[in-house]
């Protein structure tokens, strides 16, 4: 029953951990504090419940052999039933000690831990695995692990035998006390004050009232010690998110024949968590308008500010000042979840999901998964039916080989693996379709069709699209050029040409590499 009970509440505290981190800002996934929490969390909180109550229940029993023990002990002698009870409490307060030491022990290694299971991936996931044998990783990572296990050993080694030793001390003073206890009763046996059974019953007493009264100590010392890591759990489970939905959320409600729908950035200004605000900003006061039915594209070199404006826009992140507004209304009035559905977004680092291909690109909307019509019609539109129709089970085979045989599943290419992410934002079927550089591992022929197909498919539909392709981003009505976090040029391609200034010189570099 024990080990069904602590299966049970350990899946419990894993879903109760998922659940708070699904409701959780970007942010805090990229703050290393917050990793540390949700490890302790999710390792130190799955059989420290369990064990706490067995042991309530072992408390309770030990309570009241204690107290019937103590009250036959006091017809002999008082002050061996008082004896019998200080000899535990020096240990007890020592064990207390070290439990604490170890809690802040494990607190302090969570970092290095945490970098030892990244080791772990690094080494054992295919996803690393050609980088590591190609550039002779393996000895370096392996070293870097064993030297983090070496000193984190070092470490609880250290505390362990002090704990131990001091525990051993104890241990030996109470064999002297009770060494004692049974001199002064064997004593009253032969001055005849006692019969040769109660030198029996008295003896083995005094030891119980040790034993036990050591035991309900221990039992606290341990309760006190599970309760420190359970509280990481209470710990984690206390971040609240700061990007909420209003109390009266407005509703998307953009007019019936209008598909897309207008985009704008009043003054907008951020700067990620731990930067600089005047050195380090990652966006100065971005203004612009994206007219609903309009595709423009965002130009840049790496690191202006592009995927920034992404995830503004998605409330991933708030603005530290100015305002964004879709639909003419603030976004910070709608509700997140509808927010969210009305724009579709496949970032540079999209996900490849170790699922069925129809589950890959049914996520996308997850309320229509089963929809197979749906799934087929966005495959066709992002190109990667032709890669779909090939695959052994079709649109129930396996992709990854994580989790099933050679037989029954697959491993995509780049190149196939973008055609699958772009599925999904065309089964989003939102009205702010957003293109992330997602089509970087496709030949230049082949991202040029699907911007082109990209551009048909959302006719009159709002259409972001980020690329450093200047073949593709002259497709947009609009181009905008970010630079150092601001925009620099705004136009058509043939009237950022004709300005001759930053596009254009980008424009020229990259049709120079190709004369």
């Amino acid at each position: 029953m024990q080990q069904l009970l602590q299966e049970q509440v350990a899946n419990r505290v894993q879903l109760d951990i998922l659940k708070k981190a699904n409701t959780l800002d970007l942010a805090f996934f990229e703050n290393p504090e917050f990793y540390d929490k949700m490890r302790q969390a999710a390792n130190q909180s799955s059989y420290q419940p369990v064990s706490m109550i067995s042991q309530t229940f072992d408390l309770g029993r030990t309570v009241v052999t204690l107290v019937s023990l103590i009250f036959l002990l006091f017809h002999l002698a008082w002050w061996l039933a008082i004896v019998a009870l200080i000899i535990p409490i020096p240990a007890f307060f020592s064990s207390t000690r070290y439990g604490w030491r170890g809690y802040q022990l494990m607190r302090r290694q969570s970092p290095g831990r945490r970098l030892m299971a990244y080791f772990v991936t690094l080494m054992t996931t295919d996803t690393y695995n050609k980088e590591v044998k190609l550039f002779n990783l393996g000895d370096f990572f392996i070293g870097k692990f064993w030297d983090l296990a070496t000193g984190l050993y070092k470490q609880d080694k250290k505390l362990l035998l002090r704990r131990y030793n001091i525990n051993f001390v104890w241990a030996g003073l109470t064999v002297v006390a009770n060494t004692v206890i049974y001199l002064y009763v064997a004593l009253q046996a032969v001055a005849g004050r006692i019969t040769l059974g109660g030198l029996t019953l008295y003896t083995q007493t005094a030891v119980q009232v040790g034993q036990n009264f050591q035991g309900l100590l221990n039992g606290i010392s341990s309760t006190y010690e599970n309760t420190l890591y359970v509280n990481t759990l209470f710990d984690f489970l206390e971040y609240q998110p700061k990007i909420m939905s209003p109390p009266n959320p407005q509703p998307v409600d953009p007019p019936i024949e209008v598909e897309g729908l207008d985009i704008e950035f009043r003054d907008v200004s951020f700067t990620y968590p731990g930067k600089d605000v005047e050195t380090q900003a990652a966006l100065k006061r971005v203004s612009f308008t994206i007219h609903a039915g309009e595709a423009i594209a965002l130009v840049g070199r790496n690191g202006a500010g592009k995927t920034t404006l992404v995830k503004l826009l998605t409330r991933l992140y708030e603005p530290d000042e100015g305002e964004i507004l879709i639909g003419g209304r603030n976004i910070k009035e709608y509700d997140l979840k509808e927010l969210r559905a009305q724009v579709g977004v496949i970032f540079q680092d999209y996900v490849n999901y170790y699922m069925t291909a129809q589950e890959n690109i049914g996520v996308g909307r997850v309320d229509k998964i089963e929809s197979k019509e749906l799934v087929i019609s966005a495959a066709r539109k992002s190109g990667a039916s032709a890669v779909i129709e090939k695959l052994p089970q079709g649109y129930d085979t396996m992709l990854g080989r994580w989790f099933k045989d050679l037989k029954d599943s697959t491993q995509l290419s780049g190149g196939e693996w973008q055609k699958i992410a772009l599925a999904r934002a065309f089964m989003r079927d939102a009205r702010i379709l957003v293109l992330d550089e997602p089509t970087s591992a496709l030949d230049a022929q082949a991202e040029y069709e699907v911007f082109t197909k990209f551009r048909e498919l959302t006719k009159g539909k709002t259409a972001v699209f980020i690329s450093h392709r200047f073949s593709t981003v002259r497709l947009a009505d609009r181009i905008y050029v970010i630079e150092n976090g601001s925009i620099l040029e705004s136009g058509s391609h043939q009237e950022l040409i004709t300005l001759d200034g930053r596009y254009a010189q980008l424009f020229n570099l990259q049709a120079e590499a190709y004369r």
